[in-house]
């Protein structure tokens, strides 16, 4: 078993943009998507193996990252400015934290055969906690390895970005700092007129960890072999016509991970029970957009869709995949229309759902895919990450998807209570679809209070 990693912070300052943001760009007004967010930060680390050729000290990589940030902070000026009041970004050059530390007596090897995933583990390479959510929306840690090797860890404030604004944002920052200035894109900050913000009193969003309950996290790796046999098999059993396209990746294993979530849930027709379960795909709407949004569009652009089965019983389980895509082609240009005209409608179901679940008469599994977004595409100077991690937003009943970095499984993250991921690792179709038995390298566990 791997010894509890110690980092020491030796240095902490602000970078600041290089130039100063113009007086007209003083105010970044948030998206009603924006104010929607969930009150906490998305965290991403990336590990590398070294500088790429060895030469570099510590210092070196450093005043690279410092500087290009800096560069790169007067095209993503709101992530050096500060949130006010879940409405606009104040930008005024406030300037983003960034962390220096160093790992004691630990090799990269080993974090990356042997995946960190324990919350106070996931903490030391990271400036924040992901539950403490402040008006800042962006901070960076570097960590150096005595073997050279060093991590970046990331965390950009969910109530102005989603994860690609932030993947895009990385590789922006990477494209400078290796002087390509050729692929540097700059982002699109339409968002607001998009999805003008709007009055969103009282609404609490997303529950965060608390006190009250525990929440485990864990790693698992699907052997991706195994998840095209299992897409074949939903599509076999569901009869699909010339008119259902084949269930992606995603689709497939979401539904396969959801009747093990239900497995022990009342048997009876869920319409007579009191609790409401509810299966909820989060969906990247840029494409969906016509004509498309651009992937370096800013912010929060993701809705979700949701399948609600009519029972529990096996019958009726096969069928959550066919209902789930259905309910995403219904995400379409006209959805959005009747979104942005009915925002309150729709922020009053929220409002609803919210309630429900506080007193536990919703229940919801999540699924976020993060699967074909460029993540591994950060290269700035010393090559390509060596293995990109997420640390848990502390969110329970979700789980999320990433694809591996040479491509030949899902990675993915859980998120619950410590008797729902008890079906999961007993349960003998989960573990056959795992790169490697449940045990091995494929999960480490973190534990939240919630």
């Amino acid at each position: 078993m791997r010894m509890e990693i110690e980092v020491e912070v030796i240095s902490k300052e602000i970078i600041k943009p290089s130039s100063p943001t113009p007086n007209h760009l003083h105010h970044h007004q948030l998206s009603f998507l924006d104010q929607l967010a969930p009150h906490a930060y998305m965290q991403f680390i990336y590990f590398y193996s070294s500088d790429g050729d060895g030469t570099k000290t510590f210092t070196q990589i450093s005043d690279i990252l410092k500087t290009s940030l800096s560069k790169v902070l007067t095209h993503y000026y709101p992530l050096a400015g500060r949130v006010k009041h879940n409405l606009v970004v104040h930008c005024s050059d406030q300037g983003v934290p960034f962390f220096e530390a160093k790992v004691k007596s630990q090799l990269l090897s080993d974090v990356i055969t042997n995946p960190l995933l324990s919350e106070s583990d996931q903490n030391r390479f990271l400036p924040f906690k992901t539950a403490e959510a402040t008006e800042i929306p962006l901070g960076v840690q570097l960590s150096v390895f005595d073997c050279g090797g060093f991590a970046i860890g990331v965390c950009i404030s969910h109530r102005i970005a989603d994860a690609l604004s932030c993947f895009m944002f990385v590789n922006n920052w990477a494209a400078i700092a290796k002087n390509c200035s050729n692929i540097f894109v700059c982002p699109d900050f339409s968002a607001a007129s998009v999805f003008p913000p709007r009055n969103v009193e009282g609404y609490l969003g997303v529950s965060i960890i608390t006190k009250r309950k525990a929440i485990i996290t864990r790693r698992f790796v699907f052997d991706g072999a195994k998840v095209e046999a299992l897409r074949s098999r939903y599509q076999e059993s569901m009869e699909f016509s010339k008119t259902h396209k084949r269930p992606s990746r995603v689709e497939a294993l979401s539904a396969f991970l959801w009747n093990i979530f239900l497995s022990s849930r009342p048997r009876e027709p869920l319409e007579t029970t009191q609790t409401l379960y509810t299966a909820v795909c989060i969906m990247d709407l840029r494409s969906r957009c016509d004509p498309p949004v651009s992937q370096h569009a800013f912010g929060n652009y993701y809705r979700a869709a949701t399948a609600t089965p009519t029972s529990v019983n096996g019958e009726e389980r096969h069928r959550l995949v066919r209902q789930a895509i259905e309910e995403i082609k219904k995400i379409d240009n006209s959805y959005m229309r009747r979104f942005q005209e009915g925002y309150q409608e729709h922020l009053d179901f929220m409002r609803k759902r919210m309630e429900r679940a506080a007193i536990g008469e919703l229940v919801t599994l999540t699924f976020s895919s993060l699967c074909r977004f460029p993540m591994y595409d950060a290269d700035f100077g010393w090559g390509k990450p060596a293995w990109v991690s997420q640390a848990a937003m502390g969110i329970a009943n979700q789980i999320v998807f990433m694809d591996t970095k040479n491509g030949d499984g899902i990675e993915s993250y859980f998120s619950l209570t410590e008797e729902d991921m008890a079906k999961f690792e007993l349960h003998s179709g989960f573990i056959s679809l795992l790169k490697s038995p449940v045990g091995g390298n494929v999960k480490e566990k973190s534990v939240s209070r919630l």
